[in-house]
């Protein structure tokens, strides 16, 4: 398969869900569509993560961030499975965080697949985890991976909620659920990037 048309199909893999589709032209969402913030400020050092965020495990069943946390500092990584750069994070911050062995480390896609290619909106969940579950596979993975549904049209949707619009987002969240740093892109993870931040 050549590379344009491999393209073309990750292209098409990534989808929105069909009630995420702008009426008009499919356009990035105007500031009304997403409740008045295009880029909102999203979550800042000693905000509260929240812990009803939704994920979904790796046979589709519905789990939330405070229940996977418990209590335990976290890494919680956002990613997409369709950017090669994103994917080569996780493996990125794996390496890395062996320093830090007990860190709760939890890998989260951000995106929906199979809406054109694998029957509409209805097997968008389980297509996603699928591919979740190839990602990890391929790439050799070990870390707990789940899917985190994201409409970005919808003011309450994942990334209009936290306030990420780049991915990979890392957030570093204590044991006691505060933001203590976050990541946004790409980046050459040490092993300082998980140390406790001193108050």
């Amino acid at each position: 398969m050549g590379s344009l048309s491999l393209f073309a199909v990750l292209v098409a893999a990534v989808a929105v869900p069909s009630s995420a589709i702008c009426a008009d032209d499919g356009g990035f969402p105007t500031a009304d569509q997403v409740g008045g913030e295009v880029f909102p400020d999203g979550l800042q050092p000693g905000d509260t993560f929240p812990g009803d965020v939704v994920l979904y495990d790796a046979e589709s069943n519905e789990t939330t961030f405070g229940k996977l946390a418990q209590g335990k500092r976290t890494l919680l990584t956002f990613f997409i499975t369709a950017a090669p750069a994103s994917v080569a994070e996780l493996k990125a911050i794996e390496s890395t965080v062996g320093a830090a062995p007990e860190l709760n480390v939890i890998f989260a896609n951000s995106d929906l697949v199979g809406n054109a290619l694998f029957g509409g909106a209805q097997t968008q969940l389980a297509e996603t985890v699928r591919t979740v579950g190839i990602v990890k596979t391929e790439g050799g993975l070990t870390t707990p991976m789940y899917v985190a549904p994201n409409n970005v049209y919808a003011p309450d949707g994942l990334s209009n909620r936290l306030g990420f619009r780049g991915l990979p987002t890392s957030y570093l969240i204590s044991a006691d659920g505060k933001v203590e740093r976050t990541f946004v892109g790409t980046r050459e993870w040490t092993p300082a990037d998980f140390e406790k931040v001193e108050e």
